[in-house]
């Protein structure tokens, strides 16, 4: 399986501290994102892995190079080739890299590179059925004003997609015990995806991919995975991960 780091995002939450380091290079517990995630992926045993770049990719570059110092390789889709003056999004993204991740076999890897984690990636790679077309990884935090919101059945199914996030607790709950859970931003996915998603340059991954799968009767899955899930698209949110990585060993 190869995995692919969305790094494509311009920062903007985390301004001014972005106009002069690009996100995936922000440190959390001395460590930049992109680097954890690299890590992460390498000791669940996946090295082949593809980042995307847009927003100041020359120093990100450079501080990850091939990868070989993290036992991968890694392979770069920098944006600005795809002359769409924007980043392509997550759907576009991935579509740029659509050869690639076919080179991997039937399903891939995602992960947010602006996400702080202590998942099991191993864990949830072996969670994936191949019949589903996607195993997204979800936790429950209200204090995000994340978009998108899963909505979950209790046989490990997921229903839709809401676009705003549970006011209130009595929110998260469902019928027939399904709850209401943020998509944390790592999944597995198969690469049947890929031939849903557009080939227009600029695509969301969950509006282009996602919902029309979901409207296609393809069976989508949620994975609970235990650990710590914090988005550091903020820099409350940046500071709180920093706080608890300093708390834990070393990755690998």
């Amino acid at each position: 399986m190869r995995a692919f780091v969305l790094a494509a995002g311009l920062g903007t939450r985390l301004r001014p501290l972005t106009d002069f380091v690009p996100k995936p290079l922000v440190r959390v517990g001395d460590m930049p994102l992109v680097e954890r995630a690299i890590r992460q992926l390498v000791a669940a045993g996946i090295d082949e892995i593809g980042v995307n770049v847009f927003y100041r990719p020359e120093p990100i570059v450079a501080y990850i190079g091939d990868g070989s110092r993290f036992g991968a390789k890694v392979t770069w889709f920098d944006e600005r080739d795809a002359n769409a003056g924007e980043p392509l999004g997550t759907g576009g993204g991935l579509k740029n890299a659509e050869s690639w991740l076919l080179g991997g076999g039937d399903a891939f890897m995602l992960v947010n590179g602006d996400a702080w984690h202590t998942f099991e990636l191993a864990s949830v790679a072996s969670a994936h059925n191949p019949e589903d077309i996607a195993t997204m990884v979800v936790h429950i935090d209200r204090r995000r004003p994340e978009i998108h919101t899963l909505e979950c059945r209790e046989d490990g199914s997921m229903t839709g997609i809401t676009a705003r996030p549970p006011a209130t607790f009595d929110e998260l709950v469902m019928p027939n015990n399904g709850f209401r859970a943020i998509y944390s931003g790592v999944a597995v996915y198969s690469s049947r995806l890929l031939g849903i998603l557009p080939n227009a340059k600029v695509s969301g991954l969950v509006t282009h991919g996602i919902q029309p799968a979901l409207r296609n009767g393809e069976r989508i899955a949620w994975n609970r995975a235990e650990g710590l899930w914090i988005d550091c698209g903020t820099v409350s949110e940046l500071q709180r991960a920093d706080i608890f990585a300093r708390s834990l060993p070393p990755i690998g």
